[in-house]
């Protein structure tokens, strides 16, 4: 399937995997310990459970009760297929796994930002956006209990008064890496294993939802330029974001829904000009979520570059690590393969 002639989003069926491992067994029942994700960066893996990185065992064994290789295999053996046809070798892969909540209970709708953009001079005036992909996928997903954790505190920089013609006029903030491609990957593949699909603004309307999302993003933007980065980032750009959000559900709100369902692997272009315009669902019990971002080795080199670590490489994020009494913190059990 020629992803040039694919429209902002679609759902294909992917069949189940034939196994050639006898270790292999069907799905189990699966249940959650925990909240965690696990990210492999580099070339397409071996579907065989053997081969895999040891820190996609460390971290099922951790966060999972059953088997999701047969499901996930099945996937991965069509986004393989998928890939090929196009080109692409190499993905950014991230499996996250989140426990009942309710932070989706009102839609986030949004379009994820590209990647990769065509090289060109750098900008520096331009930061990172409302909704940054590399942020949300870099950052952890638990949501359980913070009562016995200590906030860590904050250094805030000085802020010297400057008037408001001082500022720029805002500008559409990106979180691309520059590629080395003249035609770098605009889509992304997913699917969900356990729990509800994503939900996306109905094909007919996709394009007025962008449109919305665009103006909402541009009124914020202008009511405060200082706060237009990853909104993980300050209490200021987490407002701007909500704002945006809050706005969106409202006018967006009698578009319709459609999600995908078990066993569908769904194609999305990403962007604010092109982009699905879709959202996290509402989501109260277990859910295992796949995210494939395909890119070329080089682009795919950079980012990890950007985030300080090697190629190909692993990680996880969420799982705890006890190193006292009553002491924890986040591990990684990722590293160069």
């Amino acid at each position: 399937m020629d992803v040039k002639s694919l429209p902002e989003f679609r759902f294909f069926p992917y069949p189940k995997h034939p196994s050639e491992s006898q270790e292999l067994l069907p799905d189990d029942p699966i249940t959650l310990n925990t909240s965690s994700s696990w990210t492999y960066c580099g070339p397409l893996l071996t579907l065989e459970s053997y081969s895999l990185p040891s820190s996609f065992t460390t971290w099922a064994d951790a966060t999972i009760n059953g088997s999701i290789l047969p499901s996930l295999f099945s996937f991965l053996a069509y986004v393989h297929e998928f890939l090929a046809k196009n080109n692409q070798s190499h993905y950014w892969l991230t499996i996250r796994a989140s426990k009942s909540s309710d932070e989706f209970d009102t839609p986030r709708w949004h379009t994820d930002d590209l990647f990769f953009s065509p090289l060109q001079p750098r900008n520096h005036s331009r930061r990172e956006s409302l909704f940054s992909p590399i942020a949300n996928l870099l950052k952890s997903p638990w949501t359980g209990s913070t009562k016995n954790q200590k906030p860590k505190p904050r250094i805030l920089p000085s802020k010297t008064p400057t008037k408001h013609h001082d500022h720029p006029r805002p500008t559409s903030p990106t979180a691309q890496i520059p590629s080395t491609s003249p035609a770098p990957t605009n889509w992304k593949l997913t699917t969900t294993l356990l729990g509800p699909g994503t939900m996306f603004i109905p094909p007919a309307t996709n394009r007025l939802a962008r449109t919305t999302q665009q103006a909402a993003k541009t009124a914020a933007r202008a009511a405060d330029p200082d706060h237009v980065c990853v909104s993980v980032r300050c209490v200021g750009c987490a407002m701007a974001a909500e704002s945006v959000r809050a706005r969106l559900v409202v006018e967006l709100g009698g578009h319709g829904v459609v999600q995908a369902s078990a066993g569908e692997c769904v194609f999305f272009r990403v962007g604010e000009d092109d982009g699905a315009v879709h959202s996290e669902p509402r989501s109260h019990g277990d859910r295992v979520f796949v995210n494939v971002v395909p890119g070329h080795e080089a682009d795919l080199r950079a980012l990890m570059v950007k985030w300080g670590m090697e190629y190909p490489r692993t990680w996880c994020v969420g799982l705890p690590l006890v190193i006292g009494e009553g002491e924890e913190c986040l591990r990684d059990v990722g590293g160069e393969i």
